[in-house]
């Protein structure tokens, strides 16, 4: 869990391979390396297996801030997308019982993965198709069925 403060910033980082660099840094705050995913361009990379997690002094694991670095196995090609997205599981381990002691480190812990977590979703929706904010509350935009889709476009009229 988490026990430091956490920054209103982009949970993602974006960057282009160049052949050489194998080191990408990213200054958003997680609690777990597992709570990372790293793509080369569509294709979702594997810890240890294509790349490590390190700290600021290059020791495994990320800084006491939650941020870090991601290490790929071989330096991604030449104008290859790097992506590193912060995924927080949606869960929680904690349980606070009724006269039980509660402690603030426990809370801090608990509220910081939360305000993750609402900043991984803030993240993916920035991503997604929306309805301006003046359009009628009343419209549909569910898309139709897979099969009613299948060899057609999306349109506007």
């Amino acid at each position: 869990m988490a026990t430091f403060s956490i920054n209103d910033q982009a949970r993602r980082v974006t960057a282009t391979g160049n052949g050489n660099l194998t080191d990408f840094n990213f200054q958003f705050q997680v609690n777990n390396t597992s709570d990372i995913k790293v793509f080369l361009g569509t294709t979702l990379q594997q810890e240890t297996t294509d790349y490590s997690v390190i700290n600021s002094v290059a020791a495994a694991g990320l800084n006491t801030d939650g941020t870090g670095t991601i290490r790929f196995t071989s330096a991604p090609a030449n104008n290859v997308i790097v992506v590193i997205l912060s995924d927080v599981p949606v869960a929680r381990s904690s349980i606070y019982s009724s006269g039980g002691n509660v402690t603030a480190s426990a809370l801090e812990g608990d509220f910081d993965t939360i305000t993750m977590q609402v900043g991984d979703q803030e993240e993916k929706i920035s991503r997604s198709l929306r309805a301006p904010v003046d359009e009628p509350s009343s419209s549909n935009f569910e898309i139709p069925s897979k099969a009613a889709r299948v060899g057609k476009l999306l349109g506007f009229n």
